[in-house]
């Protein structure tokens, strides 16, 4: 991914993995529900997954 993140393209060292679709919506581990955020960009997609109920 060059240090990009998948979400805003920053270019940035501090980079999360993130699932695209969650473990708590049956999302699996594989390479291809990966993707990697900056933190910023994961902080987010967490919190509007809390608030839709979306995570375990």
């Amino acid at each position: 991914d060059g240090w990009t993140c998948c979400k805003c393209q920053r270019v940035t060292m501090n980079l999360e993995c993130d699932h695209i679709v969650n473990k708590a919506q049956g999302g699996t581990d594989d390479m291809d529900n990966l993707q990697s955020l900056c933190k910023p960009c994961h902080d987010k997609k967490s919190q509007q997954e809390s608030k839709l109920g979306m995570v375990r």
